[in-house]
């Protein structure tokens, strides 16, 4: 089982570069099931919350939702690991009024109906189960994601944004050093 001791051992004074060349050597693994089955629990949580930096960074949190949806089952253990309770709690609210049958999967239709559900009213979708939600309880439903995406945005915006600490990597950069043993540098 591949640790963040392991893949960080020979790569002193990490930055956001390097951030990059640790998450495509974890993607060689595999898909996500397959690195959590080859990786610790810590680097697991590790390579999910560099990828949700990097795609919240690339279009903010509705774009992960929509996406990179396969990460939505991982987030909230990621951001509790990543010592990010205010953002795991928030977020767990984004997802509350998602359908109790939403299967988290990037480009699966069915996913990709919820999410047109849930961006706003007026969208068509084809799903059956949508469709027997009445119009009030759906615009009740968009409401409540709007409004939680929104305090979801303000709360992540200081902590990972351009002008936050570290270019926004300080909590990625801080769990690194807190489980990783640097040789031939000092720790960053």
């Amino acid at each position: 089982m591949l640790t963040i001791k392991e893949l960080t051992a020979d790569l002193p004074n990490i930055d956001e570069t390097k951030l990059t060349e640790i998450s495509d050597k974890l993607w060689a693994l595999g898909s996500l099931e397959e690195i959590k089955e080859k990786t610790s629990p810590e680097l697991f949580h590790l390579h999910v919350g560099m990828n949700l930096v990097g795609n919240w960074k690339a279009g903010g949190w509705w774009y992960v939702l929509c996406e990179q949806a396969d990460l939505v089952p991982y987030i909230p253990a990621a951001l509790e690991t990543l010592h990010l309770p205010e953002l795991k709690t928030a977020f767990e609210n984004v997802i509350a009024p998602f359908p109790d049958f939403t299967v988290f999967q990037s480009n699966d239709s069915a996913y990709c109906d919820i999410v047109n559900f849930l961006q706003n009213a007026h969208f068509k979708v084809q799903d059956e189960r949508l469709k027997s939600i009445s119009k009030e309880k759906r615009k009740e439903m968009v409401a409540q994601v709007r409004q939680n995406l929104d305090l979801l945005e303000d709360l992540t915006e200081p902590i990972w944004g351009e002008c936050s600490e570290r270019n926004g990597w300080k909590a990625i950069l801080d769990f690194i050093s807190a489980n990783a043993v640097y040789t031939g540098g000092q720790k960053d």
